[in-house]
């Protein structure tokens, strides 16, 4: 069949087939699975967050995970049907997740896909087999492509066994020669598939990418100016001189598409009596904050020290809506976490002189149906 290339309906362009990783994601089907931040490459470009970079943890989506079964509860609540294991660098801690992948495959099935993000620095061929063995379905690797000399050999022994191999490096403008030296070389070794990144600007890489005179994209301020003309000369150049299945994922495709999907299917998972659901998997939810309890400036540190004390006022308050205001206990619950009582954003706006008289901050918020709860938007009621 005669190759082209194709815009897709996810705001990406395509040649031939998207990898099956990708087909999961762009649905919102697949867990993205953090099992370490922690890496021996030190990518000037890499966009991960000062939060998760260099860090030891382990993150399902957006939950900071305590134990194994946080992560089997987060792919449940998401109705994740695959999982994405990325880092940092999992080969970093292999047994970690070769742990991962043996429990997510024996708690969901053979059929729940499972690739990995690689930088190979870390691989052997028994590591290489390990995972094989473990289940994985799909190992994508990101050597340094830059060095015109990238170490090939863990994708030559990824190739002897009966998965899908491919390889995944972000579009650097200015960088177009060696992004051409690395496709030929990877095409000649037989990879099924390359991904090919919109270079992204995150909190961690602003500064680096700033001293290389990168800038933003009119309009998208995480997109680098000057990647979509260099997606279109590679995408020529693959066409032209590869047999390679080649995909470009932007910007607008991670959080208009893939993003937007899974908060979808998460918060109809999550929502309670009292939220909305938006269009775009947002709930809008009443809250009733105790004193002092409003989210701002060092809100995450007063939360890591929750109290006691707040803790109990926030059960009094809950027990206050239900019976004084006499709110259903569908539509009543205590967030012990965060100092505020949930309810329907009809409710505070119907009783906020009353309970500012009692001392309390109804407001109403919108916020994602993640584990973490990021508010987007509050309004005093």
């Amino acid at each position: 069949m005669l190759k082209c290339i194709v815009d897709t309906p996810y705001h990406s362009v395509k040649i031939g087939k998207l990898p099956t990783g990708c087909r999961y994601c762009v649905r919102g089907e697949k867990l993205v699975l953090l099992v370490t931040g922690v890496c021996s490459s030190k990518c000037w470009y890499c966009p991960l967050s000062t939060e998760k970079k260099n860090r030891d943890s382990v993150v399902a989506n957006e939950w900071w995970t305590e134990k194994d079964q946080d992560v089997v509860a987060e792919a449940r609540l998401s109705g994740a049907k695959g999982a994405g294991i990325t880092g940092g660098d999992p080969l970093c801690r292999l047994s970690r997740t070769i742990k991962y992948i043996r429990l997510l495959k024996k708690t969901f099935g053979k059929k729940f896909h499972i690739h990995l993000y690689t930088t190979g620095k870390n691989a052997s061929p028994a590591k290489i087999k390990k995972l094989y063995g473990a289940g994985l379905d799909e190992i994508r690797f990101h050597p340094d492509f830059l060095s015109g000399k990238p170490d090939l050999k863990p994708i030559t022994w990824a190739l002897e066994y009966g998965w899908d191999v491919g390889c995944e490096i972000p579009l650097i403008p200015g960088k177009i020669r060696e992004t051409k030296k690395f496709i030929k070389a990877v095409d000649g070794l037989g990879v099924k598939f390359l991904n090919l990144n919109q270079l992204e600007i995150s909190e961690s890489n602003a500064l680096e990418l700033d001293i290389r005179g990168f800038r933003p994209v009119d309009g998208i301020i995480f997109a680098v100016k000057g990647t979509e003309d260099m997606a279109e000369k590679i995408l020529e150049f693959c066409l032209d001189n590869t047999k390679l299945n080649v995909h470009y994922c932007t910007v607008k495709l991670k959080d208009g598409v893939q993003l937007k999907n899974r908060l979808r299917k998460r918060a109809k998972n999550v929502a309670k009596d009292y939220d909305v659901v938006t269009e775009e998997g947002l709930l809008i939810r009443g809250a009733v904050y105790l004193k002092g309890w409003l989210p701002s400036y060092g809100y995450k540190r007063r939360m890591k020290k929750q109290s006691i004390s707040s803790r109990k006022r926030t059960m009094e308050l809950a027990y206050l809506l239900g019976k004084k205001y006499a709110i259903p206990d569908n539509l009543v619950e205590a967030d012990l976490t965060r100092g505020r009582v949930l309810t329907g954003a009809w409710v505070v706006e119907n009783l906020s002189g009353e309970l500012k008289k009692e001392g309390y901050l109804p407001a109403v918020v919108e916020e994602y149906p993640t584990w973490d709860s990021l508010i987007t938007d509050l309004r005093i009621a």
